[in-house]
């Protein structure tokens, strides 16, 4: 987890800090702590920096009240979290250093457009492989193929499209994908407009893993602050103004944000006629049924439990049980399994469901509540 605020920002956030009084101490040990972010249980997710002062935390759903409780291996604090708060206490490492440490219930970087008018935004899209793709500009260049995926928490270009755009890549970073984990260019500030939307100071990772017909992947950082609604059957997005009226057939479900950015939902399989719920990542960049991952399969001892299909690599190709989403429950198909092994923990949660299920649903996702809305639409 990487965390870059300006040296002046620090200093001056230092001198507030510094001036208030009696400020609650956390007793701890070890550096790791573990954040329970209202739904969201983080193990071990925080590291504390005592050179950062004050080191921030921002919640995941600022704008939706939340019970957020800090543990250390010594201590625990907790808050209820409003909109717009703030809340500072010191963590006292292994009794002798002062961590300055800021709960904040606001958004680090909020990716807000410029749009000509007011009212609801239509964004048409095509639904190709099980995957959305919208058409936009990156820096005023020619009509680019935009990939939707809301299991991508970074704007990704192919490098097979730089030569495309007009892109200056000015630093290096570091990018986690299914091609492992790799340093690749960056370009820090740039402009990307869709359907008369215009969004600016946008960061950019270049990537090699895209297919030929992809230029750029956007997700969900674009719409954190927004009501929006990728409605499959007459294929547009449509970005609400204003908090929409939801029909009766929709299905509400709590979601949560991982890293703040990407959705994750509730799901149910049913093995041996015991049902698992469990989060999943709502990922419709894996263009399959979904994969479950190997804690899930640990946590249960469900490994041996699906019946297979073919193996290769890191992973297992079985049988799909019955999955319930949003009350409708899928019978056929296969998913992906991770293979037992302790050193084989690539997916968060119970792993993720892939757009080849989620497509069947018309879904509003409400980021200022963490709220999904699920409607399946019958053939």
């Amino acid at each position: 987890m990487s965390r870059f605020i300006p040296v002046l920002f620090l200093v001056t956030l230092f001198q507030s800090l510094s001036a208030q009084q009696n400020l609650p101490i956390v007793r701890a040990n070890s550096k790791n702590v573990t954040i329970r972010d209202g739904l969201n249980y983080k193990s071990e997710y925080w590291v504390i920096f005592p050179e950062i002062k004050p080191d921030i935390y921002y919640l995941d759903i600022p704008r939706k009240t939340t019970h957020l409780v800090f543990v250390t291996d010594l201590d625990s604090i907790s808050f209820t979290m409003h909109y717009g708060e703030i809340k500072d206490f010191i963590v006292l490492l292994n009794g002798e250093d002062s961590c300055y440490t800021r709960i904040s219930a606001n958004y680090p970087h909020l990716l807000m457009p410029n749009k000509p008018h007011q009212g609801n935004d239509t964004i048409p899209f095509t639904l190709k492989n099980n995957r959305i793709y919208l058409q936009g500009k990156l820096n005023n260049s020619e009509l680019l193929n935009i990939q939707f995926d809301l299991g991508a928490d970074a704007v990704n270009l192919n490098s097979k499209s730089a030569n495309k755009v007009n892109i200056i890549f000015d630093q290096k970073g570091t990018l986690i994908n299914s091609n492992g984990t790799n340093e690749t260019r960056v370009s820090t500030n740039n402009v990307i407009g869709i359907q008369g939307l215009t969004w600016t100071g946008i960061e950019i990772y270049e990537t090699q893993n895209m297919k030929n017909n992809e230029d750029l992947i956007i997700g969900n950082s674009f719409f954190l602050d927004r009501i929006y609604k990728i409605d499959y059957e007459n294929s547009v997005l449509i970005i609400y103004e204003k908090s929409p009226e939801i029909e009766p057939e929709y299905v509400q479900q709590n979601m949560i944000l991982d890293n703040g950015v990407r959705p994750v939902f509730q799901a149910t399989f049913k093995i041996e006629d015991v049902h698992y719920t469990e989060w999943f990542l709502f990922d419709t960049g894996n263009t399959g049924n979904g994969i479950i991952g190997n804690n899930f399969l640990a946590k249960h001892n469900l490994s041996n439990k699906f019946t297979q299909i073919i193996g290769f690599g890191n992973k297992t190709i079985a049988y799909l049980p019955p999955l319930t989403i949003a009350d409708h429950t899928f019978l056929k198909g296969a998913i992906t399994l991770e293979k037992q092994n302790k050193n084989n923990t690539n997916y968060k949660f119970g792993g993720l469901i892939g757009n080849k299920i989620l497509n069947r649903f018309n879904v509003i996702i409400d980021n200022r509540e963490g709220l999904l809305y699920l409607k399946y639409n019958t053939e």
